[in-house]
């Protein structure tokens, strides 16, 4: 499983190769300061990180850094 710890990797992720995922949850992990930003709201979440701008994505994750449940846009 892939760890992502920042905003470029997660962009890079996604967006950058041929592989397009439904969802994230047991594909990656969040840490770094992924983690630190999803601790720090009330929902423990990732927003707005599609490149061309906010279409309502978002990568909930536990404690642990483990997606739980996301909205992905392509």
């Amino acid at each position: 499983m892939t760890t992502i710890n920042t905003r470029d990797e997660l962009v890079s992720f996604l967006y950058d190769g041929s592989d397009y995922y439904d969802t994230l949850v047991g594909v990656v992990r969040i840490g770094g300061e992924l983690l630190a930003e999803a601790m720090a709201n009330k929902y423990r979440v990732i927003e707005c990180f599609f490149y061309a701008g906010d279409e309502g994505e978002y990568i909930e994750v536990d404690a642990d850094g483990n997606v739980v449940d996301d909205s992905i846009y392509y």
